[in-house]
């Protein structure tokens, strides 16, 4: 994915100088300055038009776009394959069953909560999944999960559990690594939504993110749900998983957009070095202590933040 901007002279020193670390040089005449790093490739060309590429290039846009006060364009998504018929692809074996499908979302990246969210999905809810184009929320637009999470979550029973950074950060300090969390997190979530329903569902499924034992070995000591189906890639196969998968993002994108407010800054999702970035200008202008109420502080990308304000 590509983002291109148009800038003045006045911005020029400033991506320059924002990207000096990671300057090569570049044979073309028609470039001024070609800037690579992880996941993002910079060019800036003589004509003053800037753009961005790889993975981190959307965030970065729009980071620009605040840092330079202009209107960010919509992002175009890649065109799929998928047919209308495809776009919901569960089979008809469980779709007879009613499922508690548990997700979560968050884990990757370094601004913003952990979410877990479980969802009950039952046989007369299919065409409800079916008109929203329900799927994995990663394979759906930020736009779109917004819009169709306001009506799954008022349609669909459904727990949410947001954890924000400052309790994340309270968390890991005690002990707790990832997973040991995000357990805690799926059991409580699964055995809230099934006291509230305990004759309503047939089955209970999680898309698997580390061994059944270890699942279950992290909550030891606990009141622990058991007999849950472990799946990778459960958002594929259960409609109950990408309902989850779509509300805990849902929740996750509305807790950003807090975030974003209340310091004034677009935050970029995932841990790139459009992340570090942002976290340096976050340092430069805020300080350091505010990490703690927005960032997961045992990430990599903090000490990647220390090393750029300390050169």
């Amino acid at each position: 994915m590509n983002e291109v901007f148009q800038i003045n002279r006045e911005s020029l020193a400033l991506i320059s100088e924002y990207y000096s670390d990671f300057a090569v040089s570049s044979p073309e005449e028609h470039i001024l300055y070609l800037f690579k790093a992880p996941d993002l490739t910079v060019t800036v060309f003589k004509s003053l038009k800037v753009m961005l590429q790889g993975k981190a290039a959307r965030d970065e846009y729009l980071m620009w776009a605040d840092m330079l006060g202009f209107d960010p364009l919509p992002q175009t998504l890649p065109q799929t394959n998928d047919s209308p018929k495809e776009k919901v692809l569960y089979s008809i074996k469980d779709n007879q069953k009613r499922i508690i499908g548990s997700d979560e979302v968050g884990t990757g990246d370094f601004f913003g909560p952990v979410v877990v969210a479980s969802a009950l999905v039952c046989p007369k809810d299919l065409p409800l999944i079916d008109s929203l184009s329900i799927r994995d929320s990663k394979k759906m637009s930020d736009e779109a999960i917004l819009k169709a999470g306001d009506e799954l979550v008022k349609a669909i029973p459904n727990i949410v559990l947001v954890v924000s950074d400052e309790k994340y950060n309270s968390l890991v300090e005690e002990g707790y690594n990832l997973n040991k969390m995000k357990a805690y997190l799926h059991n409580h979530a699964i055995r809230k939504l099934a006291s509230l329903h305990p004759d309503g569902y047939d089955q209970v499924v999680v898309d698997e993110f580390c061994p059944e034992n270890a699942f279950y070995a992290y909550l030891e000591g606990q009141k622990v749900y058991r007999g849950i189906t472990f799946r990778q890639r459960a958002e594929s196969s259960y409609a109950a998983v990408a309902a989850a998968s779509v509300l805990a993002r849902r929740a996750f994108l509305l807790a950003m957009e807090d975030l974003n407010t209340s310091i004034g800054i677009n935050l970029p999702f995932g841990a790139s070095v459009a992340v570090d970035m942002v976290g340096k200008r976050i340092a430069l202008e805020k300080g350091f202590p505010i990490f703690r109420q927005i960032a997961k502080l045992n990430f990599k990308n903090m000490q990647k933040i220390h090393d750029l304000m300390d050169k």
